[in-house]
């Protein structure tokens, strides 16, 4: 029994060595939390002009009198003074909002410029604006506007003098206008007067019953151009360019059809000169006719139906004359073998 107590005694005491020789793991120690940074706040731009207002009236006040510049095309009558205001209101412009100090000193300097622009270009723009006047007024004369719309025209013409009156006065800015007015009611007439020989001549050739629309149209549309003249002179233009757009259709569709007409008469002629063989008797005049009607086939291929149905009427001639010609050989030589005939008859019976 002793023996027994001491082995397990012994097993236990080998057990306990066995443990107490094995390494413990290492403990894990936590990561150590990184530092919390502060970021300061960035520090607010202060404004260049700080306490400087946005020079709006000066922007205002040049933009004005940039646009009179302009408009009255001061920058081709006086480029280099035009040029030095436009850079500085270009420069209020770029300064503007971010240095209104600077901006309102250019903005100013650009309206004193724009100022002397216009004191110097006035008379100038006057000057021009007259001698284009005229100009117009001459050109209406000669497209025969004293036949066509005598009032019309004698109204505008006194408008002129009045602007001219005007210029002489010192008052510019109203002459410019008034010449201008005169300027845009001359061409209006100019315009009108075109239609109105368009009209004239498809009276003449009796054309408006080719095109019977488009004539109405074209009417109504000049009596308004000459309606409108003295209360709106631009929609005058527009209706005298529609006008004479219209007559010109008329006519166009006229000698289409009008072309059609002489070339079926051509044709025929052709046949006529060809059924007693014009072709082999009169070959000279024959192929004379046959080259004018091959230009006229060739104009009307191109749309020129004017110069097509021209050619037209010269071919059914020249095949007209052809016919007459091979008629006249055909009965000079019938002339001969019957005064042959006679001759041989006589010959016979002496």
């Amino acid at each position: 029994m002793r023996i027994r107590l001491t082995l397990v005694g012994a097993v236990l005491a080998a057990l306990a060595l066995a443990f107490s020789c094995k390494t413990p793991p290492p403990a894990v120690e936590p990561e150590p939390e990184a530092p919390t940074v502060e970021v300061a706040p960035e520090p607010k731009a202060e404004p260049i002009d700080a306490g400087v207002g946005a020079p709006t009236e000066l922007r205002t006040k040049a933009t004005e009198l940039r646009k009179k510049a302009f408009d009255l095309g001061l920058k081709d009558l006086l480029p280099v003074e035009y040029g030095e205001a436009e850079s500085a209101f270009l420069l209020g412009a770029e300064k503007y909002g971010k240095d209104n100090a600077a901006s309102a000193a250019a903005y100013e300097d650009a309206a004193s410029r724009f100022e002397a622009v216009l004191q110097a270009g006035l008379p100038l723009a006057a000057a021009r604006e007259g001698e284009r006047a005229w100009d117009m007024q001459a050109a209406a004369l000669d497209k025969g506007a004293t036949d066509y719309f005598g009032g019309l025209y004698s109204s505008s013409t006194g408008d002129l003098f009045d602007a001219e009156a005007l210029e002489e006065s010192g008052d510019y800015e109203a002459a410019i206008a008034g010449y201008r007015l005169a300027s845009s009611r001359f061409s209006a007439i100019i315009v009108m007067c075109d239609a109105a020989a368009e009209r004239d001549a498809i009276a003449e050739r009796d054309f408006a019953q080719w095109d019977t629309s488009n004539w109405n149209l074209a009417e109504g549309k000049l009596a308004s151009a000459s309606d409108l003249l003295e209360s709106d002179a631009a929609a005058s233009r527009g209706a005298a360019d529609e006008a004479l757009l219209r007559y010109r259709l008329v006519t166009r569709n006229a000698f289409l059809l009008y072309a059609g007409d002489r070339k079926t008469l051509s044709e025929s002629e052709r046949e006529r000169a060809i059924g007693i063989k014009s072709d082999v008797a009169a070959k000279d005049e024959f192929e004379s006719a046959v080259a004018l009607y091959e230009s006229a086939e060739a104009f009307e291929e191109a749309e020129d139906f004017e110069s097509a149905s021209s050619l037209y009427d010269q071919a059914a001639e020249a095949f007209t004359e052809a016919h007459d010609a091979a008629r006249d050989k055909m009965y000079s030589a019938q002339d001969e073998l019957h005064s042959l005939d006679e001759a041989l008859d006589a010959a016979a019976n002496r």
